[in-house]
């Protein structure tokens, strides 16, 4: 019997019979609004938070250089605090990225990265998770193909858990969409506040414009709303993903566990 079993293992190896892959566990740092165009301690305070969690990425959630989003000023500013994570970002752009004709500062820093120029809007996967990374600026890309595009792109993705992040958090189509399509996490910038809004149709939205540039007043509506500079750690799980929004204290002021398309 015993030689059976190690002929039958023998047989599996050589006719290289595929293994169960084993989950991927990965860490992302979150947020939007960072850098000023003179150099600001919030925002080094947020990158040195970014540091102290050692993410596998950084979603980058739009005007991540005010006020105009120039190459000078990215190269300046953005590139001494933030542009320690410059590899493993993931950007999108804000409103105050096209204050430069095109968003040209943004897309000529972050190349590649920031997807085609005409367009600013892409998709990718990290972990066991996928993530359409939304151009919100509508009067500056045509977003009727935006949305036909991110449709398309869900509808034939066949990850468990999926993401959207874009800069405006006030935004309807890109939470409606995602809602449709079963999608789990939505995360945007644009208000200088940390909130988390009460799930619907199983997606939650995290509004995180905490990088360090000024901070505004939390949506009373929303669940949890927090006016200080601060990052969102979330582990992102096969079926799952925890959060920790994080102070630039390294105080933790909300933080939780859900299971996707729940």
């Amino acid at each position: 019997m015993r030689r059976v079993s190690v002929v039958l293992i023998v047989l599996f190896l050589l006719l290289g019979v595929a293994q169960p892959a084993e989950a991927t566990t990965v860490t992302v740092a979150a947020a939007g609004d960072i850098a000023r165009a003179s150099f600001g301690v919030s925002q080094q305070q947020t990158a040195d938070l970014v540091t102290a969690f050692s993410p596998a990425t950084v979603f980058a959630l739009g005007d991540e250089q005010y006020p105009a989003g120039s190459l000078t000023d990215f190269e300046t500013y953005y590139d001494a605090s933030w542009g320690a994570f410059k590899s493993i970002t993931h950007p999108i752009p804000g409103n105050h990225e096209y204050e430069t004709a095109n968003a040209a500062g943004y897309f000529n820093y972050f190349g590649a990265a920031a997807g085609r120029r005409a367009r600013g809007y892409y998709s990718f996967n990290v972990g066991d998770w996928h993530v359409l990374a939304l151009n919100s600026e509508c009067a500056y890309v045509d977003c009727t193909a935006e949305k036909s595009w991110m449709k398309a792109d869900l509808a034939a993705d066949r990850h468990l858990c999926q993401a959207a992040m874009y800069h405006r958090a006030g935004l309807a189509w890109p939470g409606k969409l995602m809602e449709a399509a079963g999608g789990d996490l939505a995360l945007a910038g644009h208000h200088h506040v940390y909130e988390r809004w009460a799930g619907e149709n199983g997606l939650v939205r995290f509004t995180v414009g905490t990088g360090g540039y000024s901070l505004g007043t939390p949506d009373p509506g929303a669940l949890v709303g927090i006016a200080t500079y601060g990052i969102l750690e979330l582990t992102l799980h096969r079926s799952s993903y925890s959060w920790s929004f994080v102070d630039t204290s390294g105080t933790v002021l909300d933080s939780g566990l859900k299971n996707c398309h729940s």
